[in-house]
């Protein structure tokens, strides 16, 4: 193994962490007296089906899946006696807890000082053949620019001419190619958890399906011309592929792994590579308005469960394991992989150390009660599957204001004493999502609502809110008062929420006759159900003495601005995805998590307290336990998400009190 103080000599000497365009280093590029090495990428497949190998003069067992790889690359002579190859179930005794802990925590260095990494897709089959094909085709209409779609009303006459003869000619770029590529990307290896931190941190990137061999970063813009500027015509494509081809499948596209190769392989590795490790860092974009700047860390705590939480691993504990390589340093290094403790007490293990590294709760807007490995309710279960990709905001909220996070530990680790101060009680609960183990067969139908689940607030009689003002709260909460993309008018936007038409037909047709600029809105077909469902199902929720449906017009005036209704119309898409819309008994509105990975017992519920803990930017929900309080996860509420908390406290209305946390 490579030591870290090796590795850092290199990079001093040779410049190691620069890009390596060769697969193969030519014997004068050599790093080490022994040659040099690279490491392979691969999905095990079925643990139960090994074959027998022989690794210096020794026989062992092996996978399929990494014999057929390692006959590949013997039959392209990728590799020889200078040039090596690292693999992990040869090189790590996996029966040996002691040894695998130790080598997770040198996956960093292990991967990023390889000369390149092999990424082994598969055998080959004719899919892999006519989706390299596609890919390689598509990638030459990438658009450097980062741009998708929605904003560039006047394509590049190439991307133009390119859908205008798949338009004519589904088969323009070959019979069954878009087949070929959905299955490509169903492949198991997409699938993997250890894939992410291999494709992130490594330097120099080659895939291999079968015999074929493609760039890796021409593959990253063959999907990338996909999201830019075919996402909604793949549809079309396919079903047309579908009916050529005989195939039928219950959900056209995995479009997890379209967005996982984008944006979590390639744009993250891109920024990792170009930036300095800059990916750790807050970044901004330059906006005229400090509000619409980009804060966020691109690999925070919350990118790393939800990355998580899309991968697939054998061992809980390698849920954060297995992302080990791509967390922050600082935080990295306090991290001790054990694989002698339960899933649960390596979760609290991990939480304790955020909160201490930095200083910070703001671990706790993920945490809840219903992972299923015991640990405790204000450690996030890394398993948990209700987390939503779409839920984070470009610019963070300051519920606490400046108050700093003071935080103890008890019970062996297992209890966090902390403190802030109680905000407000649920009262009124909107319905919730159908839930995964509805036997739901499309994921649209995750969208549905069951009417049944609504909870309607206790207190209907009209509060002494101004309607004008209730209108505007409401406005800031179903957009969460954050837009996702820069509107026209900063002050102003979220109001063109009101006017979104309920109806998917009514919504498109309007949209459609306003003309240029307004194509992105138009061309939501299917996807604008999102928001029509929703509409449907909270029409007769009441809000202060109101249905909700009162508040809405339907109606897209002559002077809206398409960047206001596109920004409203994904704010408030994004807000109600994996969450419920909620009143509280001193009439505020707000969203709680909608745990659609179980059922009713294990939900936000009637009674339920918002609270704001200082040093954590959310306030969260808790509930009441023995002699202190469960955490249930981040909320939203309107009216206390900028340091309101603290005002109030200063104006006696509310006391800071001490938490226990189970």
């Amino acid at each position: 193994m490579l030591t870290g103080e090796l590795l850092h000599r290199l990079e001093r000497q040779s410049g190691l962490f620069r890009v390596r365009s060769a697969q193969v280093p030519a014997p004068s590029q050599y790093r080490f007296k022994w040659g040099d090495y690279a490491c392979l990428s691969y999905t095990w497949g079925d643990p139960t089906k090994t074959t027998s190998i022989i690794v210096n003069s020794v026989q062992i067992q092996v996978p399929t899946n990494l014999e057929a790889c390692l006959q590949t690359m013997q039959n392209r002579s990728m590799f020889g006696a200078k040039f090596k190859v690292w693999i992990d179930a040869i090189s790590i005794n996996q029966m040996d807890t002691s040894e695998r802990g130790l080598q997770v925590g040198k996956m960093r260095e292990l991967y990023t000082a390889a000369w390149s990494v092999v990424i082994w897709l598969g055998a080959e089959c004719s899919d892999g053949q006519k989706a390299i094909d596609l890919l390689e085709k598509l990638s030459r209409y990438y658009n450097h620019g980062d741009k998708d779609e929605r904003n560039i009303p006047n394509l590049n006459l190439e991307i133009e001419t390119l859908r205008s003869s798949l338009k004519n000619n589904p088969e323009y770029l070959g019979r069954g190619s878009w087949v070929a590529l959905r299955e490509f990307l169903s492949r198991p290896y997409w699938d993997r958890l250890w894939i992410i931190q291999e494709v992130l941190i490594s330097a120099s990137k080659t895939v291999l399906c079968g015999s074929r061999s493609i760039n890796w970063n021409i593959l990253c813009k063959g999907i990338g011309t996909i999201h830019q500027s075919l996402f909604v015509m793949k549809n079309e494509l396919l079903d047309h592929d579908q009916k050529v081809c005989g195939k039928t499948y219950p959900e056209p596209w995995s479009t997890k792994n379209l967005h996982r190769v984008l944006k979590d392989l390639w744009l993250l590795g891109e920024e990792l590579k170009q930036k300095n490790h800059s990916i750790y860092l807050p970044s901004k974009r330059a906006d005229s308005h400090p509000r619409f700047q980009f804060h966020r860390k691109p690999l925070d705590i919350h990118r790393l469960l939800e990355i998580s939480k899309q991968s697939l691993g054998s061992d809980a504990r390698d849920k954060f394991y297995g992302l080990l390589a791509i967390v922050e340093p600082g935080f990295a290094s306090q991290i001790r992989p054990s694989y002698d403790v339960d899933a649960g007490a390596a979760f609290n293990m991990v939480a304790k150390t955020h909160i201490q590294t930095y200083n910070s709760l703001e671990i706790l807007r993920e945490a809840n009660p219903w992972g299923g490995n015991d640990s405790a309710s204000w450690a996030p279960d890394w398993t948990w599957q209700g987390r939503n990709r779409f839920k984070m905001h470009l610019v963070p909220y300051n519920a606490s204001g400046n108050a700093p996070a003071s935080v103890r530990f008890l019970d062996q680790d297992k209890t966090l004493i902390c403190s802030g101060v109680i905000i407000d009680k649920i009262d009124g609960l909107g319905p919730r999502h159908r839930e995964a183990r509805d036997g739901v067969n499309h994921a649209a139908e995750l969208w549905e609502f069951k009417a049944d689940t609504m909870v309607q607030p206790q207190a209907t009689s009209p509060s002494e809110i101004e309607i004008e003002q209730l209108k505007l709260d409401l406005c800031r909460a179903l957009t969460r008062d954050r837009p996702w993309e820069i509107p026209n008018n900063e002050s102003t936007w979220h109001l063109a929420v009101l006017n979104l038409p309920a109806d998917e037909d009514t919504a498109l047709m309007k949209f459609s006759a306003r003309g240029p600029g307004w194509e992105y809105l138009a061309s939501e077909r299917n996807y604008y159900q999102r928001w029509s469902l929703w509409r449907k199902a909270h029409a007769e929720f009441m809000i202060c003495g109101h249905r909700l449906d009162e508040f809405f017009t339907d109606r897209v005036p002559d002077t809206a601005l398409h960047d206001d209704y596109s920004a409203a119309y994904n704010a408030a898409k994004g807000s109600s995805q994996a969450q419920r819309l909620v009143v509280t008994e001193k009439n505020r509105i707000g969203w709680v998590t909608d745990n659609n990975d179980s059922g009713g017992e294990d939900q936000v519920m009637r009674g339920d307290l918002f609270c704001v803990v200082f040093g954590c930017s959310t306030p969260i929900v808790i509930r009441p336990h023995i002699d202190g309080f469960v955490v249930l996860g981040e909320g939203y509420l309107q009216g206390v998400m900028e340091g309101e908390a603290l005002q109030m406290v200063e104006d006696g209305g509310l006391c800071i009190q001490d938490f226990k946390f189970y």
